[in-house]
């Protein structure tokens, strides 16, 4: 995904290869402010603004920026900067070649005033001129033949759900697009609310349509961090099944500044090479106790369970969840799972930090956070984890299953046993729905989908790839190319009382917010992915109309006890529930 200020709009002058010849470089070169406060205030920007999605002198989750500046003129960018989707619209020659490759367009930041637009290119310009970056070309050669699918395309479907404008989250202040309502949980207490996390670091309870504050963390974790980039703030939070009588939940955050060692602390030194410049990100596992489980604010304790540290701001922690079982003596009653990105190490072309057993990153642990065997002492190991007795002495004991990119949300259908689902978002080309294997090798950074990556070459290209070589891996349930969409949202498998969707895993696609459903039949005899038609009052629409935004951000939640779906765009902080769904 790329959401960060210049994502396509700074990217469409950044480059494929490098090939520095390819490129002309501005005569006379161009005039910044060189002061000492405006390139103060341009770093301060890029950090915030940026730096989640770019880096000036290697390509990442955006393409490298050095050298943009002095291929394009100011004015030339601050358009791009303004509007891109107009300026590809326009036929521009370079943006859309960064199109064809990062296939993403950013919304426009045309509210962004000029000064501080100006303060990030002078920021941009004096490192190229302090580092020496020349800038890179762009392959402008247009493809031929025809265009190559890596995923059966998106089924259209007759079924059609009709929704409603349900609530409003308060829209923080200052917020970014990107940042805003991201999980939903049902109510442990039963009594019709849900609880709805914001990544600016606010959990609301929301009863009647009424939202109010339940907990809000920023004032408890000074170094806590919702930017820059795209995984940063509160990720997510989860009850305990037994929330009722131990008033205990769980959170995610992150912090730029730590304050006692990570939990993956040797591996990452041992990898990562000494003075890397990007400064880590840590997550934070937390334990809160409510002293009262049947207030309507938290009140109580609250203790750290871990910490784990990422190379980036990209691909932390997005969701943790438990099991919804309540026999005690399920296997997975109590233990909590946690998803982990690869923190972008691919990006940093660093790809040995994840996709192994020895590594945190790209992962779905599982654990007891109620235990104390682990070796911080501040959580449980449970003895049934697939490495928890490996004969590597280096094999993390939390991990579940590994070689994910970003599981961005997980969830299980217990209508024909248990099934685990993760959705997995993809690099540049694909997008996954997973079923999780114990102990299951999901294969990035090795493949992408169905497809071969070398991810040391170029992470944005995939190639074919052979029976043999996709052996070693769990492959996905199902799969969408950036043809029909450019970042899977996970969604839920829909249990509720409207007879239709029964049996659908229901999701959708955070840019496009296209809507999406797989069938979850006993036997999973169908694979294919179908588009779930919207209409408003008998009208056909869709999430991007409703909510009035070339990108939505669309996050969806469900709650188990009353069968509520709900879908939820960031941009205007909107939650859309679903009132009947028919065939047509």
């Amino acid at each position: 995904m790329l959401v960060a200020l210049g994502a396509i709009a700074l990217a469409c002058f950044a480059a494929e290869a490098p090939t520095p010849a390819a490129t002309p470089l501005l005569s006379p070169p161009p005039n910044y402010p060189r002061d000492e406060v405006t390139l103060s205030r341009g770093r301060t920007l890029f950090t915030q603004l940026c730096a989640g999605c770019h880096v000036l002198d290697r390509d990442g989750i955006g393409p490298p920026l050095g050298g943009v500046t002095r291929v394009l003129t100011q004015a030339e960018l601050l358009r791009h900067v303004r509007d891109p989707a107009a300026v590809i619209a326009s036929g521009h020659p370079r943006a859309i070649a960064l199109f064809r490759r990062y296939k993403v367009v950013m919304p426009p930041f045309a509210a962004l005033p000029e000064d501080q637009l100006v303060a990030i290119l002078a920021h941009i310009d004096h490192e190229t001129v302090k580092s020496k970056l020349a800038p890179f070309a762009v392959d402008l050669t247009l493809p031929t033949g025809k265009e190559v699918r890596l995923a059966p395309p998106v089924e259209k479907s007759s079924l059609v759900i009709e929704l409603e404008d349900w609530v409003q989250i308060p829209l923080a202040p200052n917020r970014r697009p990107d940042k805003g309502i991201a999980t939903l949980r049902s109510s442990p207490r039963k009594d019709g609310a849900v609880f709805i996390s914001d990544q600016m670091g606010v959990i609301y309870r929301v009863k009647d349509r009424q939202p109010a504050v339940f907990l809000d963390i920023r004032d408890r974790f000074p170094a806590f961090v919702f930017e820059p980039g795209i995984a940063t703030g509160l990720g997510s939070f989860a009850f305990h099944p037994d929330f009722l009588r131990n008033g205990l939940f769980y959170t995610t955050h992150a912090e730029i500044t730590p304050n006692q060692p990570a939990i993956n602390d040797a591996w990452y030194e041992k990898v990562v090479i000494p003075n890397f410049v990007t400064p880590p990100l840590y997550w934070i596992v937390t334990e809160w106790q409510a002293s009262d489980p049947t207030a309507d604010r938290f009140a109580g304790t609250r203790r750290e369970v871990l910490r784990l540290k990422t190379p980036t701001t990209a691909h932390g922690c997005q969701d943790i969840a438990f099991a919804p079982v309540t026999d005690r003596n399920d296997p997975d009653y109590g233990l909590l799972f946690i998803g982990v990105g690869d923190g972008g190490s691919v990006n940093l072309k660093m790809p040995e930090l994840s996709h192994t057993p020895r590594s945190l990153l790209g992962t779905l642990l599982r654990i007891d956070p109620r235990g104390i065997n682990a070796p911080a002492g501040g959580y449980g190991i449970p003895a049934d984890n697939p490495f928890a007795q490996s004969a590597d002495p280096l094999a993390r004991p939390e991990i579940w299953a590994y070689g994910f990119r970003n599981p961005h949300r997980m969830c299980w259908d217990l209508s024909y046993g248990k099934r685990l689902i993760v959705a997995d978002i993809g690099e540049s080309n694909a997008e996954e729905i997973n079923l999780i294997e114990k102990g299951g090798d999901y294969g990035w950074n090795k493949i992408e989908g169905l497809a071969r990556v070398d991810v040391m070459k170029d992470a944005k290209i995939v190639q074919p790839a052979t029976p043999a070589e996709l052996t070693p891996y769990r492959l996905p349930f199902g799969t969408y190319d950036h043809t029909d969409g450019k970042a899977i949202s996970g969604g839920f498998v829909y249990t509720g009382p409207i007879e239709a969707l029964r049996h659908q895993y229901i999701f959708g696609d955070i840019v496009t917010a296209r809507l999406f459903f797989m069938r979850m039949g006993e036997k999973l005899s169908d694979a294919k992915i179908y588009e779930l038609n919207v209409e408003r009052e008998g009208t056909a629409t869709s999430i991007a109309t409703l909510s009035r935004t070339k990108r939505a951000h669309l996050r969806i939640g469900y709650d188990e006890q009353t069968g509520d779906l709900f879908f939820m765009t960031k941009e205007d902080g909107r939650v859309r529930r679903v009132t009947k769904a028919f065939t047509r």
